[in-house]
């Protein structure tokens, strides 16, 4: 009987040594994980970072107010992020981010025409028109969509449509989802030379910037006749947007962006930016108003009085008025 009690006191002896070894081993490890009240293990998920709050809300809101600012602004932040924010009140209206945002911030955006085709610049010399799971690739630069939703592009320096009024001879491609006509391309007639750049302000009438490097210029194009808004000597000349009717458009002059009206003349307006870097500009509905992105703030100010601006304390990628 000695021998086996011997045997038992040591086995004993052992089991106590291995559960003090394992619980000095979790006290130097790690925290354990937090134990629901049902006594599963749960992990603790972090909560995703809401919007940024606004500095000086209440004071801003009032200068919003007497500028008549209405809508909203879709903002995108150098996370990616976006988010809605609510005109004049300066509420976001939600706490979450919204799904697909777009970090593309000097990248040019998908054209959309109302049928549901996009087109975009893949590569230097290469345009993709996408509709569903369907894409097709064409020899082209600078995408856009007229308001009827005819679909032009620049090559070779001259600019051409998509259209459906096509020669017996001519090459034709059926664009699915655009009402399944098959479609060529053509040049647009009366249209300038050396075109780089193309945006559209209304269904004939169109803004282009044009000419070799060094001397490029912004012109109109109305009934025909063109007329050119600036010349840029030694200064690299790109990104043309327009805004929705057609009344400004802006474009990068060496990195920075100038805004110009293309009905009247003086055409270049000034811009609230001072000396900073601005990244995205916007217009409302009817155009009155508009929104810049800059480094440290979103400023909303009347489209032909920039000096004149309501400051919004955020640092955003881009900005959409809608």
């Amino acid at each position: 009987m000695r021998p086996l009690v011997t045997w038992l006191l040591i086995g004993a002896l052992l089991v106590i040594g291995l559960f003090a070894a394992r619980d000095a081993l979790q006290s130097e490890g790690t925290a354990a994980e937090p134990v629901a009240p049902g006594g599963t293990v749960e992990s603790v998920a972090q909560a995703p970072a809401g919007p940024p709050a606004i500095a000086g809300r209440v004071a801003l809101t009032a200068e919003l107010k007497e500028l008549g600012a209405h809508g909203a602004l879709y903002v995108t932040d150098s996370s990616c992020r976006r988010f809605i924010l609510r005109l004049p009140t300066l509420l976001w209206t939600t706490s979450r981010e919204l799904p697909g945002s777009d970090c593309g911030l000097w990248a040019r955006q998908p054209s959309d025409a109302d049928s549901g085709l996009a087109a975009r610049q893949v590569n230097a010399d290469t345009i993709e028109v996408t509709s569903g799971g369907w894409s097709f690739g064409f020899e082209g630069i600078s995408p856009a969509f007229k308001p009827d939703g005819i679909l032009t592009f620049v090559r070779d320096g001259r600019l051409r449509e998509w259209t459906g009024r096509c020669p017996e001879t001519a090459r034709k491609v059926l664009f699915e989802g655009l009402h399944e006509v098959a479609r060529c391309d053509r040049p647009v007639a009366g249209g300038p030379r050396d075109v780089r750049e193309v945006a559209w302000l209304s269904v004939r009438d169109y803004a282009v910037v044009a000419g070799p490097d060094g001397a490029t210029s912004l012109e109109v194009v109305r009934g025909g006749r063109t007329e050119r808004l600036f010349n840029s000597v030694g200064a690299r000349m790109g990104a043309l947007e327009a805004s929705p009717s057609g009344r400004y458009v802006v474009v990068r002059l060496d990195g920075a962006l100038t805004l110009f009206r293309t009905d009247t003349s003086p055409a270049l307006r000034p811009l609230p930016a001072s000396d900073e870097l601005v990244r995205s500009i916007t217009w409302s509905r009817d155009e009155r108003l508009a929104a810049l992105a800059t480094e440290t703030s979103v400023a909303v100010f009347p489209s032909d009085a920039g000096a004149r601006a309501v400051r919004i304390p955020l640092s955003v990628a881009a900005v959409q008025w809608r």
